[in-house]
Protein backbone atom coordinates (compact mmCIF):
# COMPACT_ATOMS: atom_id res chain seq x y z
CA UNK A 1 0.00 0.00 0.00
CA UNK A 2 1.35 3.41 -0.95
CA UNK A 3 0.15 6.12 1.41
CA UNK A 4 1.69 9.13 -0.31
CA UNK A 5 2.26 9.62 -4.02
CA UNK A 6 4.34 12.74 -4.43
CA UNK A 7 6.38 13.61 -7.51
CA UNK A 8 10.09 12.93 -7.09
CA UNK A 9 13.27 13.40 -9.08
CA UNK A 10 14.21 9.85 -10.10
CA UNK A 11 17.67 11.02 -11.20
CA UNK A 12 18.70 11.41 -7.55
CA UNK A 13 20.05 8.38 -5.64
CA UNK A 14 17.22 6.86 -3.61
CA UNK A 15 17.52 5.85 0.05
CA UNK A 16 14.79 3.78 1.69
CA UNK A 17 14.03 4.46 5.35
CA UNK A 18 12.61 1.20 6.74
CA UNK A 19 10.83 1.22 10.12
CA UNK A 20 8.25 -0.85 11.97
CA UNK A 21 5.54 1.85 11.88
CA UNK A 22 5.03 5.58 12.22
CA UNK A 23 3.28 5.68 15.56
CA UNK A 24 4.14 8.54 17.88
CA UNK A 25 7.71 8.04 19.10
CA UNK A 26 11.27 9.33 18.96
CA UNK A 27 12.65 6.98 16.29
CA UNK A 28 9.59 7.57 14.13
CA UNK A 29 10.08 11.33 14.37
CA UNK A 30 13.75 10.95 13.41
CA UNK A 31 12.76 9.03 10.26
CA UNK A 32 10.23 11.64 9.12
CA UNK A 33 12.41 14.64 9.94
CA UNK A 34 15.39 13.05 8.22
CA UNK A 35 13.39 12.13 5.11
CA UNK A 36 12.08 15.67 4.92
CA UNK A 37 15.58 17.14 4.74
CA UNK A 38 17.47 14.63 2.59
CA UNK A 39 16.34 16.19 -0.74
CA UNK A 40 18.35 19.31 0.15
CA UNK A 41 21.47 17.12 0.02
CA UNK A 42 20.61 15.50 -3.32
CA UNK A 43 19.13 12.31 -1.81
CA UNK A 44 15.68 11.03 -2.76
CA UNK A 45 13.98 9.58 0.35
CA UNK A 46 11.42 6.77 0.39
CA UNK A 47 9.80 5.67 3.66
CA UNK A 48 8.46 2.13 4.18
CA UNK A 49 6.62 0.86 7.26
CA UNK A 50 6.25 -2.81 8.09
CA UNK A 51 3.31 -3.15 10.50
CA UNK A 52 -0.40 -3.48 9.76
CA UNK A 53 -1.27 -1.93 13.15
CA UNK A 54 -4.13 0.56 12.56
CA UNK A 55 -2.22 3.15 14.62
CA UNK A 56 0.89 2.88 12.46
CA UNK A 57 0.52 6.30 10.80
CA UNK A 58 -0.43 8.42 13.83
CA UNK A 59 2.84 10.38 13.65
CA UNK A 60 1.92 11.64 10.18
CA UNK A 61 -0.98 13.57 11.71
CA UNK A 62 1.58 15.99 13.13
CA UNK A 63 2.78 16.99 9.63
CA UNK A 64 0.70 19.14 7.30
CA UNK A 65 2.67 17.95 4.27
CA UNK A 66 4.84 14.94 3.48
CA UNK A 67 6.84 15.50 0.29
CA UNK A 68 8.14 11.94 -0.19
CA UNK A 69 6.51 8.56 -0.88
CA UNK A 70 5.42 6.49 2.12
CA UNK A 71 4.62 2.79 1.64
CA UNK A 72 3.11 0.26 4.05
CA UNK A 73 3.93 -3.45 3.76
CA UNK A 74 0.93 -4.28 5.99
CA UNK A 75 2.67 -7.25 7.64
CA UNK A 76 0.78 -9.21 10.31
CA UNK A 77 2.11 -11.88 12.67
CA UNK A 78 1.99 -14.90 10.39
CA UNK A 79 4.46 -16.45 7.88
CA UNK A 80 2.30 -15.81 4.81
CA UNK A 81 1.93 -12.12 5.63
CA UNK A 82 5.69 -11.89 6.24
CA UNK A 83 6.49 -13.38 2.83
CA UNK A 84 3.91 -11.15 1.17
CA UNK A 85 5.60 -8.16 2.84
CA UNK A 86 8.98 -9.24 1.50
CA UNK A 87 7.57 -9.45 -2.02
CA UNK A 88 6.10 -5.95 -1.69
CA UNK A 89 9.42 -4.60 -0.43
CA UNK A 90 11.36 -6.14 -3.34
CA UNK A 91 8.94 -4.49 -5.76
CA UNK A 92 9.43 -1.13 -4.06
CA UNK A 93 13.21 -1.54 -4.30
CA UNK A 94 12.86 -2.09 -8.04
CA UNK A 95 10.23 0.55 -8.79
CA UNK A 96 11.89 3.29 -6.73
CA UNK A 97 15.42 2.31 -7.85
CA UNK A 98 16.64 2.07 -4.25
CA UNK A 99 20.41 2.15 -3.73
CA UNK A 100 20.52 1.90 0.07
CA UNK A 101 18.25 0.73 2.90
CA UNK A 102 18.50 2.44 6.27
CA UNK A 103 16.94 -0.05 8.70
CA UNK A 104 15.60 1.52 11.89
CA UNK A 105 15.06 -0.65 15.01
CA UNK A 106 15.08 -4.42 15.22
CA UNK A 107 12.04 -5.46 13.16
CA UNK A 108 13.46 -3.92 9.99
CA UNK A 109 16.56 -6.14 10.03
CA UNK A 110 15.03 -9.40 8.67
CA UNK A 111 13.53 -7.47 5.76
CA UNK A 112 16.82 -5.70 5.05
CA UNK A 113 18.68 -9.02 5.26
CA UNK A 114 16.41 -10.72 2.71
CA UNK A 115 16.59 -7.65 0.47
CA UNK A 116 20.39 -7.94 0.53
CA UNK A 117 20.16 -11.57 -0.59
CA UNK A 118 17.91 -10.58 -3.50
CA UNK A 119 19.99 -7.50 -4.32
CA UNK A 120 23.64 -8.13 -3.30
CA UNK A 121 24.61 -4.64 -4.50
CA UNK A 122 22.23 -3.03 -2.00
CA UNK A 123 23.86 -1.00 0.79
CA UNK A 124 22.54 -1.51 4.33
CA UNK A 125 22.75 0.95 7.24
CA UNK A 126 21.28 0.09 10.65
CA UNK A 127 20.27 2.19 13.67
CA UNK A 128 18.99 0.31 16.72
CA UNK A 129 17.75 3.49 18.50
CA UNK A 130 18.54 1.89 21.86
CA UNK A 131 21.52 0.96 23.99
CA UNK A 132 19.95 -1.88 26.01
CA UNK A 133 16.67 -3.74 26.40
CA UNK A 134 17.31 -6.37 23.70
CA UNK A 135 16.17 -9.93 24.35
CA UNK A 136 18.63 -12.80 23.90
CA UNK A 137 17.02 -13.70 20.57
CA UNK A 138 17.19 -10.15 19.24
CA UNK A 139 20.82 -9.74 20.31
CA UNK A 140 21.63 -12.98 18.49
CA UNK A 141 19.90 -11.91 15.27
CA UNK A 142 21.55 -8.47 15.33
CA UNK A 143 24.96 -10.12 15.78
CA UNK A 144 24.27 -12.72 13.05
CA UNK A 145 23.39 -10.05 10.48
CA UNK A 146 26.48 -7.88 11.15
CA UNK A 147 28.29 -9.05 8.02
CA UNK A 148 25.55 -7.87 5.68
CA UNK A 149 25.45 -4.36 7.18
CA UNK A 150 27.81 -1.78 5.70
CA UNK A 151 27.61 0.66 8.61
CA UNK A 152 25.83 0.85 11.95
CA UNK A 153 24.87 4.30 13.22
CA UNK A 154 25.29 4.71 16.97
CA UNK A 155 24.58 7.65 19.27
CA UNK A 156 27.66 7.43 21.49
CA UNK A 157 31.00 5.66 21.20
CA UNK A 158 30.91 2.11 22.55
CA UNK A 159 27.14 1.68 22.22
CA UNK A 160 26.35 -2.10 22.27
CA UNK A 161 29.80 -2.76 20.74
CA UNK A 162 29.38 -6.56 20.73
CA UNK A 163 26.45 -6.34 18.30
CA UNK A 164 27.73 -3.76 15.83
CA UNK A 165 28.85 -4.14 12.24
CA UNK A 166 32.55 -3.78 11.48
CA UNK A 167 32.06 -0.11 10.65
CA UNK A 168 30.23 2.29 12.95
CA UNK A 169 29.56 6.02 12.70
CA UNK A 170 28.51 8.21 15.62
CA UNK A 171 25.54 10.39 14.61
CA UNK A 172 23.38 11.64 17.48
CA UNK A 173 19.73 12.47 16.94
CA UNK A 174 18.93 16.09 16.20
CA UNK A 175 16.01 18.47 16.64
CA UNK A 176 14.95 21.72 15.04
CA UNK A 177 16.34 24.69 16.93
CA UNK A 178 15.86 28.44 16.63
CA UNK A 179 19.02 30.06 18.09
CA UNK A 180 17.55 33.56 17.89
CA UNK A 181 14.42 32.64 19.81
CA UNK A 182 14.34 33.95 23.36
CA UNK A 183 13.95 31.51 26.23
CA UNK A 184 10.95 32.08 28.46
CA UNK A 185 12.54 31.97 31.92
CA UNK A 186 10.13 31.25 34.77
CA UNK A 187 10.79 32.68 38.19
CA UNK A 188 8.70 30.09 39.95
CA UNK A 189 5.17 28.79 40.10
CA UNK A 190 2.20 28.65 42.45
CA UNK A 191 1.82 25.00 41.45
CA UNK A 192 4.86 23.43 39.83
CA UNK A 193 4.47 21.20 36.76
CA UNK A 194 6.77 18.25 36.07
CA UNK A 195 6.27 16.87 32.54
CA UNK A 196 6.91 13.37 31.20
CA UNK A 197 6.54 12.55 27.49
CA UNK A 198 6.82 8.99 26.22
CA UNK A 199 5.18 5.62 25.83
CA UNK A 200 3.80 4.11 29.01
CA UNK A 201 5.93 0.98 28.81
CA UNK A 202 8.50 -0.80 30.95
CA UNK A 203 11.44 0.92 29.23
CA UNK A 204 10.30 4.31 30.55
CA UNK A 205 9.69 2.95 34.09
CA UNK A 206 6.62 5.17 34.63
CA UNK A 207 5.71 3.45 37.93
CA UNK A 208 9.04 4.52 39.45
CA UNK A 209 8.37 8.08 38.29
CA UNK A 210 4.94 8.14 39.94
CA UNK A 211 6.39 6.73 43.16
CA UNK A 212 9.19 9.32 43.19
CA UNK A 213 6.69 12.11 42.63
CA UNK A 214 4.56 10.88 45.54
CA UNK A 215 7.63 10.77 47.82
CA UNK A 216 8.56 14.43 47.23
CA UNK A 217 8.60 16.80 50.18
CA UNK A 218 6.92 19.50 48.10
CA UNK A 219 3.23 18.85 47.44
CA UNK A 220 2.33 22.03 45.57
CA UNK A 221 3.19 20.38 42.24
CA UNK A 222 1.66 18.29 39.49
CA UNK A 223 2.96 15.50 37.28
CA UNK A 224 1.74 15.54 33.69
CA UNK A 225 2.28 12.33 31.71
CA UNK A 226 1.79 12.63 27.95
CA UNK A 227 1.67 9.34 26.09
CA UNK A 228 -0.07 5.98 26.17
CA UNK A 229 0.84 2.33 26.35
CA UNK A 230 0.26 -1.06 27.90
CA UNK A 231 1.09 0.13 31.44
CA UNK A 232 -1.57 2.83 31.63
CA UNK A 233 -3.91 0.81 33.87
CA UNK A 234 -1.00 -0.18 36.14
CA UNK A 235 -0.12 3.50 36.49
CA UNK A 236 -3.71 4.43 37.30
CA UNK A 237 -3.80 1.79 40.04
CA UNK A 238 -0.50 3.04 41.50
CA UNK A 239 -1.77 6.63 41.48
CA UNK A 240 -4.91 5.58 43.37
CA UNK A 241 -2.86 3.53 45.82
CA UNK A 242 -0.57 6.49 46.59
CA UNK A 243 -3.47 8.93 46.95
CA UNK A 244 -2.15 11.43 44.41
CA UNK A 245 -4.94 11.28 41.83
CA UNK A 246 -5.59 15.02 42.22
CA UNK A 247 -1.94 15.84 41.33
CA UNK A 248 -1.20 13.48 38.42
CA UNK A 249 -2.67 14.03 34.97
CA UNK A 250 -2.54 11.24 32.38
CA UNK A 251 -2.83 13.23 29.18
CA UNK A 252 -2.76 10.40 26.62
CA UNK A 253 -1.25 10.88 23.17
CA UNK A 254 -0.94 14.57 22.38
CA UNK A 255 -0.21 16.50 19.21
CA UNK A 256 0.59 19.69 21.15
CA UNK A 257 3.72 18.57 23.01
CA UNK A 258 5.59 21.85 22.27
CA UNK A 259 2.83 23.71 24.11
CA UNK A 260 3.11 21.30 27.04
CA UNK A 261 6.83 22.08 27.25
CA UNK A 262 6.00 25.78 27.50
CA UNK A 263 3.55 25.14 30.36
CA UNK A 264 5.92 22.89 32.31
CA UNK A 265 8.57 23.91 34.84
CA UNK A 266 10.73 20.79 34.45
CA UNK A 267 10.96 17.77 32.14
CA UNK A 268 11.57 14.40 33.80
CA UNK A 269 12.43 10.97 32.40
CA UNK A 270 12.89 7.83 34.51
CA UNK A 271 13.88 5.33 31.80
CA UNK A 272 15.58 2.00 32.46
CA UNK A 273 17.27 2.18 29.06
CA UNK A 274 17.32 4.61 26.14
CA UNK A 275 19.11 5.53 22.94
CA UNK A 276 18.99 9.29 22.56
CA UNK A 277 15.41 10.35 23.40
CA UNK A 278 14.04 13.12 21.21
CA UNK A 279 11.83 14.40 24.03
CA UNK A 280 14.89 15.41 26.07
CA UNK A 281 16.36 17.29 23.12
CA UNK A 282 13.02 18.99 22.36
CA UNK A 283 12.64 20.09 25.99
CA UNK A 284 16.20 21.35 25.95
CA UNK A 285 15.65 23.56 22.89
CA UNK A 286 13.32 25.66 25.06
CA UNK A 287 15.75 25.85 27.97
CA UNK A 288 13.47 23.66 30.09
CA UNK A 289 15.33 22.03 33.03
CA UNK A 290 15.71 18.28 32.48
CA UNK A 291 15.95 15.52 35.09
CA UNK A 292 16.76 12.04 33.74
CA UNK A 293 18.30 8.71 34.61
CA UNK A 294 21.90 8.09 33.41
CA UNK A 295 21.09 5.69 30.57
CA UNK A 296 21.91 5.56 26.86
CA UNK A 297 23.34 8.79 25.48
CA UNK A 298 21.80 10.94 28.23
CA UNK A 299 25.05 11.28 30.26
CA UNK A 300 26.72 12.81 27.18
CA UNK A 301 23.81 15.21 26.66
CA UNK A 302 23.32 16.32 30.27
CA UNK A 303 26.90 16.34 31.54
CA UNK A 304 28.63 19.63 32.28
CA UNK A 305 25.75 20.71 34.51
CA UNK A 306 23.36 20.84 31.55
CA UNK A 307 20.71 19.01 33.56
CA UNK A 308 20.31 16.49 36.37
CA UNK A 309 21.38 12.84 36.09
CA UNK A 310 19.96 10.70 38.88
CA UNK A 311 19.15 7.10 39.70
CA UNK A 312 15.45 6.41 40.24
CA UNK A 313 16.02 5.70 43.95
CA UNK A 314 17.03 9.36 44.43
CA UNK A 315 14.72 10.89 41.86
CA UNK A 316 12.35 12.36 44.44
CA UNK A 317 15.20 14.28 46.09
CA UNK A 318 16.31 15.89 42.83
CA UNK A 319 12.75 16.89 41.94
CA UNK A 320 12.60 18.69 45.29
CA UNK A 321 15.99 20.29 44.55
CA UNK A 322 14.62 21.73 41.30
CA UNK A 323 11.89 23.53 43.24
CA UNK A 324 14.21 24.57 46.07
CA UNK A 325 16.68 26.27 43.69
CA UNK A 326 14.88 26.95 40.46
CA UNK A 327 17.38 29.63 39.47
CA UNK A 328 20.07 26.94 39.26
CA UNK A 329 17.69 24.67 37.36
CA UNK A 330 17.09 27.35 34.73
CA UNK A 331 20.84 27.97 34.40
CA UNK A 332 21.26 24.28 33.62
CA UNK A 333 18.40 24.50 31.14
CA UNK A 334 20.12 27.34 29.29
CA UNK A 335 23.40 25.42 29.13
CA UNK A 336 21.50 22.44 27.71
CA UNK A 337 19.91 24.64 25.06
CA UNK A 338 23.30 26.02 24.01
CA UNK A 339 24.68 22.47 23.73
CA UNK A 340 21.77 21.32 21.58
CA UNK A 341 22.16 24.29 19.24
CA UNK A 342 25.85 23.51 18.78
CA UNK A 343 25.81 19.71 18.72
CA UNK A 344 22.32 18.23 18.34
CA UNK A 345 20.57 20.25 15.64
CA UNK A 346 18.43 18.64 12.96
CA UNK A 347 20.64 20.19 10.28
CA UNK A 348 23.75 18.51 11.72
CA UNK A 349 21.97 15.15 11.87
CA UNK A 350 20.60 15.35 8.32
CA UNK A 351 23.93 16.40 6.81
CA UNK A 352 25.79 13.61 8.61
CA UNK A 353 23.33 11.01 7.30
CA UNK A 354 23.43 12.42 3.78
CA UNK A 355 27.25 12.38 3.77
CA UNK A 356 27.25 8.77 4.92
CA UNK A 357 24.66 7.68 2.34
CA UNK A 358 26.52 9.44 -0.48
CA UNK A 359 29.82 7.85 0.55
CA UNK A 360 28.31 4.35 0.54
CA UNK A 361 26.38 4.77 -2.69
CA UNK A 362 29.35 6.22 -4.59
CA UNK A 363 31.73 3.34 -3.82
CA UNK A 364 31.63 -0.31 -4.82
CA UNK A 365 33.38 -1.52 -1.67
CA UNK A 366 32.54 -1.31 1.99
CA UNK A 367 33.65 1.76 3.89
CA UNK A 368 37.07 0.98 5.35
CA UNK A 369 37.60 4.31 7.07
CA UNK A 370 34.32 5.37 8.67
CA UNK A 371 36.08 8.36 10.24
CA UNK A 372 35.99 10.17 6.91
CA UNK A 373 32.20 10.38 7.11
CA UNK A 374 31.98 10.67 10.86
CA UNK A 375 30.01 13.70 12.00
CA UNK A 376 32.11 16.23 13.88
CA UNK A 377 29.84 19.17 14.79
CA UNK A 378 31.32 22.63 14.74
CA UNK A 379 30.56 25.03 17.55
CA UNK A 380 28.07 27.71 16.65
CA UNK A 381 26.66 25.98 13.56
Amino acid sequence: MKLMNNQSNSSKPAVLQLITDLRTGGAERVVLELAGRLPFSGIRPVVVTISADPRMFSMLEQYSEVAFPVYALMVRKNPWSFMNGVIKLVRILHNEKISLIHAHMFHSLPFAFISKIVRPDLRIVFTSHNTEGFSWLRRTIIRMTRAMRDVDIIFVAGQHANMNAANTVVIPNGVAVEPAKNIVVKEGAARWVFLFVGRLELQKDPIALVQAFAAMQHKNCELWMAGDGIMRHDIEREIDKLGIKDRVRLLGIRNDVPQLFLQADCFVMSSLWEGLPMAVLEAGTLGLPVVATPVGALPAVLDGDCGYLVETSQLYRVLDDVINDYAEATRRGKRLRDKIINHYSLEHMAKAHADLYSSLISTTTKVSEPERVKWTPKSGQ
